[in-house]
């Protein structure tokens, strides 16, 4: 599913229930800064992950969402993806 490459320290699929809904959310942990605020980014770099997240999340629509996490866990930053709107359909949209 995810293709190796150097940004990419480890991905999975987790899924987050709470009593209303239940979500498969793909995880991917990146050796790149996420966020401005974290040192060291580069938001070309983290251009193409999203990209990579995006191609993945239309591939498989069985995934609701994705999160692209640091491995910086102290800057505690992450990207969210959820798929749009209906009339959008197929196209993953940022919204965090």
């Amino acid at each position: 599913m995810v293709m190796p490459n150097r940004l990419v320290k480890s991905a999975w699929i987790a899924a987050e229930v709470t009593r209303d809904s239940a979500e498969k959310v793909l995880v991917v942990e990146a050796y790149i800064a996420v966020s401005p605020l974290e040192s060291g980014y580069d938001a070309v770099r983290y251009g193409h992950l999203v990209e990579d997240v995006r191609r993945i999340l239309a591939e498989n629509p069985d995934i609701d969402r994705a999160s692209i996490l640091s491995v910086h866990r102290e800057s505690r930053c992450a990207a969210l993806f959820r798929r749009a709107v209906p009339d959008c359909e197929g196209k993953p949209e940022l919204v965090a």
